[in-house]
């Protein structure tokens, strides 16, 4: 009996060997055709994604965080009846609450206004001269980039840069000798420190999309209020051409060609999604996997599905 069970162990090492090569033969067989179809639908797909993820984002300089909206926000809205700012305003604070931004009740004091005038552009440089402190956190080129597009809508943020931890600077001043003036430095007071990882975070305080009346007909409710919350929560830029059998967007609202979606499109929601699940330290290039990561989770993965949008 212990020479019968001694011997199947000496032949379980050919066993094994043998059970490898068969395996090794199973694995090097040629995908099957659907395998390769999916396998070119997903990479078709993946660089859909990036493109359209590098057009639309607003890119922050080199040595800041992409910013995102971290503290709560009251949507306001100015030029539209009461009847349609209702529903807009339900709409916006919607996509809100699914991002995990917190909507604060009546009678708050508006920090994202949603507006419609009659030339939006005019209205942006009234507004620069009549409330500059809407623009007071904005650079030279960020301040260009709001006049981007067709004109149809212009959108901005107001930002300010914390600590990783979201805890704002500390204005110092720097001792000096007599004869010079006096200077401030900003002092990040966070609680811990490290010589590897950004150490900053930058907070959307505060949201303005302007849409110009002219472009207005022919777009519906959710549309329009779908295409502000593209813009309000995230710093991106409209499509202005949109060409069929592309990634589709609600950024295409006002594109030259192609046809609009009716609301927020699976790229749109994947592109929200993974901004606001991304370190509060993360980079602007993040933002590229992590849609990619976030779009196939959603269409391929859990939808099992294998069109592009």
């Amino acid at each position: 009996m212990i020479a019968s069970a001694w011997k199947q162990m000496a032949a379980l090492p050919m066993l094994i060997a043998c059970g490898s090569a068969i395996d090794a033969r199973a694995q090097s067989s040629p995908p099957s055709g659907d395998e390769i179809v999916v396998q070119a639908e997903l990479e078709k797909a993946e660089r859909q994604v990036e493109a359209l993820t590098r057009e639309i984002t607003r890119r922050p300089r080199t040595d800041k965080p992409i910013s995102k909206r971290y503290s709560a926000v009251c949507v306001g809205v100015y030029g539209l009846s009461a009847d349609f700012a209702h529903v807009l305003i339900s709409r916006i604070e919607e996509n809100a609450r699914t991002l995990g931004i917190h909507v604060l009740g009546k009678g708050c004091q508006v920090n994202t206004l949603v507006a419609f005038t009659n030339d939006s552009r005019a209205e942006i440089e009234r507004l620069r001269k009549a409330e500059p402190w809407l623009f007071e956190t904005l650079l030279d080129y960020e301040y260009d980039r709001i006049l981007r597009g067709n004109g149809a809508a212009q959108a901005w943020h107001s930002t300010q840069v914390k600590g990783a931890d979201g805890k704002p600077f500390r204005t110092e001043m720097l001792p000096c000798p007599p004869a010079c003036p006096p200077r401030a430095a900003e002092i990040n007071d966070q609680a811990f420190a490290s010589n590897i990882s950004q150490q900053l975070r930058v907070d959307i305080e505060g949201s303005i999309v302007v849409f110009d009346n002219a472009h207005v007909p022919g777009k519906s409710i959710q549309q329009l209020a779908d295409y502000a919350s593209m813009r309000l929560f995230a710093p991106t830029d409209d499509v202005s051409n949109g060409a069929p059998g592309e990634m589709s967007t609600i950024l295409s609202l006002f594109a030259e060609d192609g046809d609009a979606p009716d609301g927020l499109t699976a790229f749109d929601r994947a592109y929200l999604g993974a901004l606001y699940k991304l370190p509060a330290t993360a980079r602007g290039a993040a933002i590229h996997d992590a849609t990619w990561a976030a779009y196939r989770q959603g269409r391929y993965e859990i939808a099992g599905s294998s069109d592009t949008d």
